[in-house]
């Protein structure tokens, strides 16, 4: 029999670990569409000192999965650099590279999409390369690469459910310890899945929302 007040009864320690699923979610975000802005720019430069490094990286990343590179950010780089990273911050990491790699692919396409012509007669007026990207071709582009990079970002939201794997006390971290403890994982996990639903759910409303703003501008 379903006990609601279960439920009820948890809900401050879901909140909780709610809070530090979103701390992860947004920080890897940022970093990820940084990460995937300036990957995406190296992925098309004639040079190859900056093209081959970018492309290996983002092979890299977009094949192993991403729990192993939650545990290798983890156990491994610490030992690499030296210096000890808590918990959260190798689950920021770790998500900030995976994300990084999909958003790196998102940018590069989406740049790619538009008129080589453009580019063209942005240097004609003088413009650098540089000044031709930020003020000609991702304007242009960016109204293409929001769904997918919101469709990215959904992703990592229900990716950041992995950190519980490292220990850290997030949405599913918290609800594994209730349902332990409380030997109730119908309703725990049930509640589980309907948190991480309405995440989502926001997000897919903002992202259309955005979508129709720039589709009324445009």
């Amino acid at each position: 029999m379903f006990r609601f007040s279960v439920v009820t009864e948890s809900l401050p320690y879901l909140v909780s670990g709610l809070k530090i699923t979103l701390l992860v979610t947004v920080l890897s975000l940022l970093f990820a569409f940084i990460i995937g802005l300036i990957v995406g720019m190296m992925r098309l430069s004639k040079y190859r000192i900056l093209s081959v490094p970018a492309a290996a990286f983002v092979l890299l990343v977009r094949n192993t999965p991403l729990l192993v590179q939650l545990i290798w950010v983890y156990y491994c780089l610490p030992i690499m650099i030296g210096l000890d990273l808590s918990p959260i911050t190798s689950c920021v990491i770790a998500l900030a590279l995976h994300g990084g790699a999909y958003t790196a692919e998102i940018v590069r396409s989406g740049i790619q999409s538009i008129d080589p012509g453009q580019m063209e007669a942005a240097k004609s007026i003088g413009l650098t390369f540089a000044q031709a990207m930020r003020r000609v071709i991702l304007p242009q582009a960016f109204p293409r690469i929001t769904p997918p990079l919101a469709n990215e970002g959904i992703t990592l939201l229900k990716y950041s459910s992995l950190v519980s794997t490292l220990g850290v006390a997030d949405l599913t971290y918290n609800a594994q310890v209730i349902a332990t403890t409380t030997f109730r994982p119908l309703e725990i996990y049930s509640a589980l899945a309907l948190e991480y639903f309405i995440l989502c759910s926001i997000l897919q409303y903002l992202t259309y929302r955005v979508e129709r703003h720039l589709a009324a501008r445009a």
